[in-house]
């Protein structure tokens, strides 16, 4: 009888065991398993794609994002040589952009897919110069992407090099921070705007102010776009390429400010923190402050709240959070202040970019219903939920939109939507009852914000466009870019007229969110002043011209403008001639708020006269109620400094006046000459004098419209001519006439004289895209994992398991354009020279079902002791080929299943003359496994991780002999046998940069044929060796296999073995010295981790590690044949290990050290050593 002391042990550490395998779930083939995360295709538009080669690009686009793609081309050729000049770069190779109609598309991209923080000793990664963009509706923002892209690739050349030699030089020694690139790419992608701003605005204003540095590591594109706009505001943008050189040259980002700017890094971040303090603090003087209180709506971790609407009758606001991808939808009670949810979908998604365009909801007039447009695996939906009842009806949207971006009731069963069609945005009604669909606009201008009001007792559309002019007409794009700012746009659906209502004409501002107030009044957002405020306007008649009406003696009518004449018509055919006055709506606007904040979104319920406004406040988005009052008017709220510079951009203007010219016939009418300048009176952008009836959007002066006629018309007021400084003295100003305030948008609206012509596109140069595929990477490192599951037949090696010797493993990957397609193969060669192994794979995920196709090859020969004294020697030859497939369910979640064939020979080699009586045996087997995999860890840090990853098993194996010696033979009554098993790892983040590791797997075999499992040690053991007092299965049972479950420090290999294991490690992994510095530079003490470990686990044989059946307690000693002696003692199967180690990149390679003390049946066993090399556990 065992002592209680045993008893308690041993239930000691299984609920140990439990606890830890109950905290997380790892692998049966020791540490390194293949989770991973997906890219899910759900439609097949990637079949096809075209492609347009122009001066400096290659673009491609698919399906229908022709349109898009030829924007694309001309924004890209547009903007190429500004680039360049303000980076200073030049590269050879033409800059390839991926065209995608939407953003969800770009989750479907397998561009970029593989996962970061491998281990890439040796690697040459070849820098790519692909952009891939997407359209949201706006071509503005369109165009911010190519720049983007561009400025990246342009970065890429600059900093790392563009050919393989540059690369491998620069790609250790470069450590910038995430701030100085995506910053810099912000900054050349977009100029600073009113919504940069206000986020800037609204940090260094709270309480929460800490400085550069805080924000940087919160938003680091934010921070450096700040601070490259500073720097090139302060010091001149010609700086910005100096720093740029010079922080490549000396290989430091504290040298470079220090030579360029003559102060240290730190200096700039404080000067940067003073400059918009300073001017945001004068600001918010001269502005007013959000008299109500904030709804107290359910937020509590301050997530972004991306819409809000009001009900009709006032009493409910229903407002939408988004975590990054994860939406729900809630109802405010106004009165109760309470939030109940309604809606909720999506996922958690930290790796792609949140789309914050849905859901989108509006509520039905009837004041009962919301309606929520929303998209689940790329199809959109519209659900009608019912607010009183709860329950809803849905149904998918037509096929024909792209994307929605706003949706507004006209009534219960008509909607009016902003939505992209065939790669353009237009306005359309769509019929809820019958799923039609009714085009309002047709043509290449942006349509957005479109929302249903009632004006005068007439129905009509607001909407925001940068469209040029009023009228509507079928335009396709050609010569003009549609990138100037926002106007509103007024159309009537009673007379569905083909001319527009210009409600505003800002050359320097937008105009966004429009809705309607009353049967009058109706408001929207402006950014005039640098602020987002509200504005409100109402619509007037006015007698636009006079007609004259000539009624013909035949009865037939002809409509003319008055001053027009007809030289052909004879007199004597008129019976009447009639003057009519053609009326028209104009515009009549004014300011209503001056807030200190941008105003995000508004709405309003006309019923009651009660609106909501969002905006971001003390870095939370809040919800006002407010009563609008659009006859209050306010005085134009001075602009903030930011609007000023981008004013002063222009930095000089002469205005000339021309002198009064004689009439002259139609045939000497003469154009405007350009004549060299004198630098007299210079006056700023600001105080160019322009007709006020052009600067005043809401009044229209009849007298100013010019008819064209024969005669030539005096200039009643001067040109407006621009000319910029050149940055060289040497070379010559640049001069423009300015004619209309939308030219002189185009000059405000840009960085630089829009004076160029966009890009000729050709439609006769698009082609059909050709597979192509590229070296992607070439690999040579030292290397000793186990490749393709590291399964070894048991019957080659039945002395024990043989970790893999240290070898060169070369290998090269090779992938096409779109990363559809991937070739990858290698060869690995020990340094003893034997065991060299070659593989081949090949991965095709075009489509939402991946498939991969492997084949794999090793050779390798053992020695062991015979009765004679001539060792014996043997060849084992593996030959293994495997079909495998992948379906993603989403991002984290997938379902795999596996094929294998596999071939084991083992030939006797010629030692002595009996061995040239051992047959070759060949053992054929075929396998298939599948798996339930889930992965939605972040790598936050080489090694380190945060979130959880798990993966489920269950493996079937069938031995069979296929022979062709006397024939053809098949046999399938040879063996079989199952595997089932888990594999799961969890990371808690702890003290900011640490992270707790929780890691437990388990596996068991059964069949006539099982498996070996060897506990101990550690994967990729550099020095590994293996404990031969714990007996292993006898050769010519049924063992097929043996493979390892690691970690288990303080033993060596086989310490516990048997055909089932469970297994648990705890490790803390803490980065010691960013604990003591913001910013390390060196590569080696920012990736060192002090690491804190205890593993426990238990391999065995039967049902239980404590059955009889268990061979561990059990010894046979043998006299030669003589005398055999059984005998029995107590070892606990479970066994534990603890102990300390540290983790360091030396020489490209994460090298893994572990000093442990095992703890063996209530013994602490002596420490042993581990150096062995590889990421996680």
């Amino acid at each position: 009888m065992r002592p209680n002391r045993i008893f308690h042990m041993r239930t000691y550490l299984l609920s140990l065991l439990c606890l830890l395998l109950s905290a997380t779930v790892v692998n049966a083939q020791g540490i390194q398993v293949e989770f991973g995360k997906n890219r899910v295709q759900y439609h097949d538009d990637f079949a096809e794609w075209s492609q347009y080669e122009s001066d400096n690009f290659v673009t491609y686009w698919y399906g229908e994002g022709r349109f898009i793609g030829q924007a694309v081309v001309q924004l890209a050729e547009y903007d190429f040589q500004e680039i360049q000049n303000v980076l200073e770069h030049r590269i050879n190779e033409k800059i390839q952009i991926i065209v995608y109609t939407d953003l969800t598309d770009v989750k479907q991209s397998n561009i970029g897919s593989e996962d970061t923080f491998v281990n890439n000793a040796g690697q040459t990664k070849i820098v790519g110069n692909k952009v891939f963009v997407y359209f949201d509706g706006n071509h503005r923002n369109l165009r911010k992407q190519v720049r983007e892209g561009i400025a990246s690739v342009y970065l890429n050349a600059m900093l790392f090099g563009s050919n393989i030699q540059e690369i491998v030089q620069n790609a250790v020694m470069m450590n910038l921070p995430v701030w100085f690139k995506e910053g810099l790419v912000g900054y050349v992608g977009e100029r600073w705007n009113t919504d940069l701003d206000n986020q800037l605005r609204d940090y260094i204003l709270s309480d929460e102010f800490e400085g550069f540095e805080l924000l940087a590591e919160r938003d680091p594109k934010l921070a450096g776009h700040s601070l490259w706009h500073f720097i090139g505001q302060q010091y001149g943008k010609s700086q910005v390429s100096n720093l740029l050189y010079l922080t490549r040259i000396n290989r430091s980002i504290e040298n470079g400010f220090l030579y360029v700017l003559g102060m240290p890094y730190e200096r700039v971040g404080l000067d940067w923190a003073v400059f918009y303090k300073d001017r945001y603090s004068v600001e918010e003087q001269r502005r007013d402050t959000l008299s109500s209180a904030p709804l107290a709506i359910k937020n509590k971790r301050n997530l972004p709240v991306t819409r809000a609407k009001i009900s009709p009758d006032g009493r409910q606001v229903a407002y939408i959070i988004n975590e990054i991808g994860k939406h729900q939808i809630y109802l405010y009670d106004i009165a109760k202040g309470t939030s109940d949810r309604i809606f909720k979908g999506g996922f958690r998604n930290a790796f792609q970019a949140t789309d914050y365009n849905y859901p989108i909801i509006d509520w039905n007039p009837n004041g009962q219903e919301i309606a929520i447009l929303y998209e689940k695996r790329d199809v959109a939906y519209l659900r009608i939920h019912n607010v009183r009842t709860g329950k809803h009806t849905e149904e998918p949207l037509s096929s024909e939109y792209q994307r929605v971006y706003s949706m507004s009731y006209v009534n219960p069963i008509t909607m009016v939507f902003s939505a992209t069609v065939r790669g353009h945005s237009d306005i359309f009604l769509y019929y809820t009852n019958t799923r039609q669909t009714q085009r309002i606009t047709n043509d290449f201008w942006d349509d957005l914000d479109a929302t249903y009001v009632e004006i005068d007792n007439r129905r009509g559309i607001l909407f925001a466009s940068n469209r040029q002019d009023t009228l509507l007409k079928q335009e396709k794009l050609d010569s003009i870019l549609p990138i100037d700012d926002f106007d509103l746009f007024y159309y009537d659906l009673e007379d569905r007229s083909e001319e527009l209502v210009r409600i505003t004409n800002t050359p320097y501002a937008n105009e966004r969110e429009p809705m309607a107030v009353d049967t009058s009044w109706f408001s929207y957002l402006s950014d005039a002043s640098g602020i987002y405020n509200r504005a409100s306007g109402y619509l007037e008649e006015y007698i636009h011209h006079y007609d004259q009406l000539i009624q013909l003696e035949d009865g037939s009518e002809i409509r003319l403008h008055v001053d027009s004449a007809m030289t052909s018509l004879d007199s004597t055919l008129i019976d009447t001639i009639i003057i009519e006055p053609v009326i028209k709506k104009r515009a009549v606007t004014q300011p209503n708020t001056n807030y200190h904040r941008n105003i995000l979104r508004q709405d309003n319920a006309r019923r009651t006269n009660r609106a909501v406004q969002l905006v971001l406040e003390n870095g939370q988005h809040q919800l006002h109620l407010f009563q609008p009052a659009p006859s209050d008017a306010i005085s134009s709220a001075a602009e903030t400094g930011f609007q000023q510079q981008r004013s002063a951009e222009v930095k000089k203007a002469t205005v000339i006046e021309p002198k009064k010219k004689q009439q002259a016939p139609p045939s000497s009418r003469q154009k405007p000459v350009m004549s060299i300048l004198t630098e007299s009176d210079r006056v700023s952008v600001d105080t160019v004098r322009v007709d006020q009836s052009r600067r005043d959007t809401g009044k229209v002066d009849i007298d100013n419209y010019l008819f064209q006629s024969e005669f030539d018309d005096e200039e009643s007021e001067p040109t407006v001519i621009i000319v910029q400084e050149p940055e060289n003295e040497n070379e010559p100003e640049q001069v423009r006439i300015i004619t209309s305030d939308r030219q002189l948008s185009d000059v405000m609206n840009r960085p630089g004289l829009r004076t160029k012509k966009p890009y000729e596109f050709r439609s006769s140069k698009i082609i059909p895209y050709r597979l192509e595929f590229r070296t992607d990477f070439v690999t040579t490192q030292l290397d000793n994992s186990l490749l393709f599951d590291g399964l070894n037949s048991f019957a080659a090696n039945p002395d024990g398991f043989n970790l893999p010797n240290p070898g060169i493993l070369l290998k090269a990957n090779f992938k096409d354009l779109f990363e559809d397609y991937e070739f990858e193969g290698g060869v690995r060669v020990p340094t003893t020279f034997n065991g060299t192994e070659y593989f081949v794979t090949f991965k095709d995920k075009k489509r939402r079902l991946d498939r991969q196709y492997a084949i794999y090859r090793r050779n390798q020969q053992f020695s062991s002791e015979s009765l004679s004294f001539v060792p014996s020697r043997r060849e084992v030859n593996i030959l293994l080929g495997q079909y495998g497939v992948r379906y993603p369910l989403d991002i984290f979640r997938s379902l795999r299943a596996t094929g294998t064939l596999r071939r084991d020979r083992v030939t006797q080699l010629a030692t002595e003359r009996s061995s040239l009586q051992v047959p070759t045996t060949s053992e054929q087997r075929a396998g298939l496994r599948l798996e339930y995999v889930f992965d939605n860890t972040l790598d936050v840090a080489l090694n380190i991780k945060n979130g959880s990853r798990y993966k489920i098993f269950v493996e079937g194996v069938k031995k069979f002999d296929l022979g062709f010696t006397d024939g053809v033979s098949f046999d399938l009554a040879r063996g079989a046998m199952g595997i089932v098993g888990f594999d799961a790892r969890h990371y808690q983040r702890f003290l900011k940069h640490s992270v707790i590791a929780l890691r437990a797997a388990g596996a068991t075999s059964f069949g006539s044929e099982r498996m070996v499992y060897f506990l101990g040690g550690v994967d990729n053991w550099l020095f590994n060796s293996f404990n031969n007092e714990i007996p292993i299965p006898a050769a010519g049972q049924d063992i097929a296999f043996q493979a390892l479950a690691t970690n288990m420090r303080g033993f060596d290999l086989n310490i516990r073995n048997g055909s089932s294991y469970l297994l648990s490690n705890i490790e803390l992994r803490m980065p010691i010295f960013k604990y003591f510095s913001k910013r390390v530079r060196s590569q080696f003490f920012r990736n060192f981790q002090l690491v804190g470990f205890f593993d426990v686990g238990t391999a065995w044989e039967g049902n239980d590690p404590y059955s009889e059946e268990n061979p561990l307690n059990t010894s046979v000693v043998d006299n030669s044949g003589l005398v055999s002696v059984r005998v029995n003692y107590f070892r606990d199967p479970i066994v534990a290990g603890y102990g300390a180690g540290v983790r360091a990149m030396l020489f490209g390679y994460f090298v893994r050290v572990d000093y442990a003390w095992g703890i063996e049946t209530r013994v602490v066993q002596d420490p042993m050593f581990y150096l062995s090399i590889g990421t996680d556990f």
